[in-house]
């Protein structure tokens, strides 16, 4: 379990009233941006965190401001959110060549607002000024007695006009009576960190999978299994396809199902993300202890002819949760999306599956027995608890030599 930060600074219209948030990556909750942070990693943990924990949570019903560099301008299928209630920023700094103008005309045919950061006129702009919607003028870079000028030729073009870094009441009134439509600055509020938990991937894990969701040769079941491996990814895709916005009339029980439902290109959209944003490992322990628990019960199930083993599977990779995020299991279990069974399973050892789970804790004690609910005997229970073991010592070997 980490951290995160997440600088989130108002933006005004000409009544003063809240019309959006503007998101940045901090690395404390002093509200400081980190030093020499590269554009991609700060703008990938902006877009990894805000689809984790939700827009809705950091922004409300607000439109918000995500910085675009270079590489998410060339390459837009990254970007996580449907275009609703989001603003692509272009950097300042970002060169303007034919690749980018067609990212951005890509990005603007997909429904996204556009707009350009920090700007001043240059005629290097004049072909990006045809995909924006609104220019964030950097004030202190004008002289004030060029503001008129510059506002008039961006209404001009049809464009909204932001002010940004607005430091004082006399500059908010004589850019509001020039026309500008939006400000932010410290006049107005510095932005507000917002802080919270989030579970980190696995990366040698992810690394895997990077590969493997590249190759078209890879299956659906193999690629089930790899998103198996990392709780992190599993518990993103069970929240996904089970939450309001997957409009699904049935619950999805099995990380098969997930995968199946939200395709190959959006778990290489997450991944990627989570590889540029520099997460951390997790205890390797915890780890081997999740796979070991899940294969047994996926075997378990397949060995008594259940036809939901992918679900035994997911409630055995969830049981170490509590260890992950340092809360109780119940506490963790109720802020995700899963159905009830599930729920009651690991947090009571309910029905089949919650057996199963106790079954699996048991073994790691060395408390071997029959299972009377299958009616399987102690002696096979061992044999699928040796290749449960087995194929996840493979496994992590696997990762390792990826």
């Amino acid at each position: 379990m980490s951290d995160f930060f997440i600088g989130r600074q108002p933006i005004f219209d000409d009544k003063v009233k809240l019309f959006a948030y503007e998101l940045l990556f901090r690395s404390s909750d002093t509200g400081a941006a980190p030093k020499d942070l590269d554009d991609d990693v700060a703008t990938a943990q902006v877009l990894s965190i805000s689809e984790e924990v939700g827009l809705t949570q950091l922004v409300g019903d607000r439109p918000a401001f995500i910085n675009l560099p270079h590489k998410f301008l060339v390459e837009p299928e990254l970007l996580p959110f449907e275009p609703d209630n989001v603003v692509l920023e272009v950097l300042e700094h970002v060169e303007i060549d034919d690749e980018v103008i067609r990212g951005m005309a890509a990005l603007g045919e997909r429904g996204y607002t556009m707009a350009l950061d920090d700007f001043v006129y240059d005629a290097r702009f004049d072909t990006a000024l045809k995909h924006v919607a609104i220019v964030k003028l950097e004030i202190p870079q004008i002289a004030p007695e060029n503001w008129g000028t510059e506002i008039s030729r961006l209404k001009d073009l049809g464009v909204k006009v932001l002010a940004e870094k607005v430091e004082t009441n006399e500059e908010f009134e004589t850019l509001k009576a020039l026309g500008c439509d939006y400000f932010q600055g410290y006049f107005f509020a510095k932005p507000k960190v917002v802080t919270g938990k989030r579970l980190a991937p696995n990366k040698l894990a992810v690394m895997q999978l990077m590969s493997k969701i590249n190759n078209p040769e890879t299956d659906i079941d193999s690629l089930s299994e790899l998103v198996s491996r990392d709780v992190a990814i599993s518990v993103r895709a069970m929240n996904y396809v089970n939450s309001p916005a997957g409009a699904l009339n049935r619950r999805i029980e099995s990380i098969r199902e997930a995968v199946v439902y939200i395709g190959r290109e959006t778990i290489r959209r997450w991944v990627t993300l989570l590889i540029m944003a520099r997460l951390d490992d997790k205890p390797g322990e915890l780890v081997t202890m999740a796979l070991v628990r899940a294969k047994f019960m996926e075997l378990l199930a397949l060995e008594a002819e259940q036809e939901d083993a992918n679900a035994f599977f997911t409630v055995g990779l969830f049981s170490v949760l509590d260890a992950l995020m340092d809360a109780p299991l119940e506490e963790v279990i109720d802020t995700l999306t899963i159905p009830r069974e599930l729920h009651d399973a690991l947090c009571q050892h309910l029905g089949n599956k919650g057996a199963s789970l106790k079954l699996a804790k048991a073994l790691e004690y060395g408390e071997l027995s029959s299972f009377e609910q299958f009616q399987i005997p102690a002696p096979v229970i061992a044999s699928l608890h040796q290749s449960a073991t087995q194929w996840a010592d493979e496994t992590l070997a696997g990762m390792a030599n990826s």
